[in-house]
């Protein structure tokens, strides 16, 4: 079996990339720094910020998506229901600015890319069209991020869950993936660390998955009776050379 799911891989036109925690680390030490500038930000407006209400209203501000049909979040909503929820006041646009800053400037400190991911994909590109789906709320984000982390060069088409307004494991976001790319489902192979939203989502829309868990996520789902299984797993992004290149 694996030899059938390396011929698989090796075959593909296209490999597609999950970004937080598959290409770069996005886990708890990200998630907790965008909660400490959360935080600080609050209790500049406001002079006061519960901070246990503030983890309760993130902790399910992370996962909602997950319930409510996979539709991805309103970054100024989210602003809004911080301050409305934690600080128990009725926000203003100014103040939902803030927020939305304040979350911008966190994501862009608070991530890095290693040179070994770079190197790889540099070998990758040689011999298959590269694309990245990512989740994240923020477009803005992901796409200034990518460019200061010069990333975003290595990819044909880039689709971001808050610019199509579902997360993954819903098939618009592969779907447009796919209609970018101008391939089959078939053609392509999805590498991701999120069991639910890229191993399954891959999956049912007919991509092949590799799945990575080399870094800790912030959110965990586990496997159910009758999901998928990856075509091939890894422990590190690194290893993808050999099931791919070898």
């Amino acid at each position: 079996m694996e030899k059938v799911n390396k011929l698989r891989l090796k075959e593909a036109k296209a490999l597609c990339f999950d970004l937080g925690n598959t290409l770069i680390e996005f886990g708890p030490r990200q998630v907790n720094f965008q909660f400490d500038v959360l935080r600080k930000e609050l209790q500049e407006m406001f002079g006061k910020c519960d901070a246990e209400k503030l983890r309760t209203v993130r902790d399910r501000q992370i996962v909602e998506p997950y319930s409510n049909g996979f539709r991805e979040a309103n970054l100024p909503a989210l602003g809004e229901e911080l301050i409305r929820e934690v600080c128990a006041v009725e926000p203003e646009p100014g103040q939902v600015d803030r927020m939305v800053e304040a979350r911008y400037r966190a994501f862009m400190e608070g991530v890095q890319v290693e040179k070994a991911v770079l190197e790889l994909l540099t070998r990758l590109a040689r011999r298959y069209r590269l694309a990245l789906l990512s989740n994240y709320p923020c477009g803005r984000s992901i796409r200034d991020g990518l460019a200061a982390l010069s990333l975003e060069a290595y990819f044909e088409v880039i689709v971001i869950s808050g610019e199509v307004g579902f997360v993954k494991p819903h098939p618009r976001p592969f779907e447009q993936l796919l209609e970018g790319m101008g391939l089959r489902a078939d053609e392509c192979v999805y590498v991701g660390d999120n069991w639910l939203a890229d191993i399954q989502g891959a999956k049912r829309v007919g991509m092949s998955a590799v799945l990575t868990t080399e870094h800790k996520p912030y959110e965990k789902f586990e496997a159910k009776p009758g999901d998928y299984e990856p075509d091939a797993r890894i422990g590190r992004l690194e290893d993808l050379a050999g099931l791919c290149l070898a």
